[in-house]
């Protein structure tokens, strides 16, 4: 009967209905830092239009003096642009859960469940995300953070994937095989009785808009982005490994892996380059 109230996604659709549920999550203290910056120049704003105001129509004590501007003006300006700030957060807060219950909506008539997107495998994420993820766990040390990513996408520190240089591209055989191994990885986690919730950890309004784990369309921009983000870690590690000075690799690398390394480098500038030549679109 569950069957009857749901919807077949194709894969784009289901890209689609992740992405408006990851918009829908922005870090919720960089948007209260924009609004409280709103309103502060708000109040700067009032309180010189007061300012004004008096000094043109208000009655002066003094001949050629400035007028005195009652301090209530200035407290009534105050109190605006701090409604103004926190107003907006608050309008702006309801209006982004909302909006991700709706897309929540979405994707539980697709029979997917919004807080695990892992739960039928890595399908719905790109080979450059999912590079970019497995790239930042490389990096971090023992948290709550690490054992997410690894309950989520099934990360391993062992696993066959390596920076430094990187060892799989996206859309190659070795991507497959690694994906393959990430989604067993997943799979042998959650394989005891009773132990899909606990293997598949969520990732709430909260975890997404700090951390960016969810589904995203497979942009070129993305892409771009993605992709640098990984080939930059590669060549940091490249760099602490072999000496930050890349025109000495020749004699510090290893011959069989100089021509990745180049690559890596060369890649990471180019994209780069790309990059400053056109404005981010998400």
């Amino acid at each position: 009967m569950k069957s009857l109230g749901t919807a077949s996604f194709g894969l784009a659709e289901e890209r689609i209905a992740w992405e408006g549920l990851a918009s829908s999550c922005v870090e919720p203290i960089r948007r209260l830092g924009a609004f409280l910056i709103l309103g502060f120049v708000a109040f700067i704003a009032m309180t010189t239009a007061v300012v004004l105001f008096y000094n043109l129509f208000g009655t002066r004590i003094v001949e050629g003096h400035g007028v005195e501007v009652p301090p209530e003006a200035f407290y009534a300006s105050m109190a605006f642009g701090l409604f103004l700030g926190l107003g907006g957060y608050l309008v702006w807060i309801l209006k982004s859960l909302r909006s991700y219950e709706s897309f929540s909506r979405v994707l539980r008539r697709g029979g997917l469940d919004p807080k695990r997107p892992t739960m039928h495998g890595l399908k719905a994420y790109s080979d450059e995300q999912l590079l970019a993820l497995r790239s930042r766990y490389e990096n971090l040390g023992a948290g709550r953070l690490r054992a997410l990513l690894e309950g989520t996408f099934g990360f391993q520190a062992d696993d066959s994937f390596s920076l430094g240089p990187l060892n799989v591209l996206p859309g190659t055989f070795e991507m497959d095989v690694l994906r393959m191994e990430w989604e067993t990885s997943l799979i042998l986690s959650s394989s005891g009785p009773g132990q899909d919730d606990e293997a598949h950890p969520e990732i709430s309004w909260w975890t997404e808009s700090r951390h960016d784990l969810l589904p995203r369309r497979a942009n070129e921009m993305r892409k771009l982005l993605f992709a640098l983000q990984y080939t930059r870690d590669s060549v940091r590690s490249l760099k602490r490994r072999y000496g930050y000075r890349s025109d000495h690799w020749h004699a510090t690398v290893p011959e069989g892996e100089l021509w990745d390394a180049v690559r890596d480098l060369e890649e990471a500038r180019r994209i780069q380059a790309v990059l400053n030549r056109r404005p981010r679109v998400g």
